[in-house]
């Protein structure tokens, strides 16, 4: 089938019952590997910034996606955000239910494209979006360089 046709009888579409094993490794690659390397050695976000049209990134990218220049510089853009969204989850990706719901929120940076989605504690009077909060990580000495070491946001 070419991507002209369209499927009119999903009976004609071949499937098979069973599992495929799929190993991997994911890389961060050069800016993924420059933004956790800044948060376990420096505790700060980063973001590309482009040379020829200014756009910043986060999570940083090698190449701007809006004018395909590559991306060599990396600002600092600090923990402190804005939520911009956020949810309640009560099950986890695999299924089983959480005995206290997590709340998940998609944190932007001023000036910047993007954003990170993490836990947010909503502690003592909720959660509004708009709202200031900050990155809560791990010790220095207890980072690795890892998305594990940001332990989640909560108000500023």
């Amino acid at each position: 089938m070419s991507f002209k046709d369209s499927v009119t009888q999903t009976t004609k579409i071949g499937y098979f019952e069973g599992a495929i094993p799929v190993n991997y490794q994911y890389t961060f690659g050069i800016a993924g590997d420059k933004f956790f390397r800044t948060i376990m050695e420096k505790g700060d976000f980063v973001a590309s910034k482009c040379p020829d049209c200014g756009t910043m990134a986060i999570y940083p990218l090698s190449y701007c996606e809006q004018c395909f220049a590559e991306v060599t510089e990396f600002v600092s853009v600090g923990l402190e955000g804005e939520l911009y969204s956020f949810t309640e989850c009560h099950y986890d990706f695999q299924g089983k239910q959480h005995v206290e719901p997590h709340i998940m929120g998609l944190i932007r940076f001023e000036g910047v494209d993007g954003g990170i989605i993490h836990r947010v504690q909503a502690g003592t009077g909720g959660l509004k979006l708009g709202m200031k909060v900050k990155a809560k990580l791990k010790p220095a000495n207890e980072r690795e360089g890892s998305v594990d070491d940001i332990l989640y946001f909560e108000k500023a």
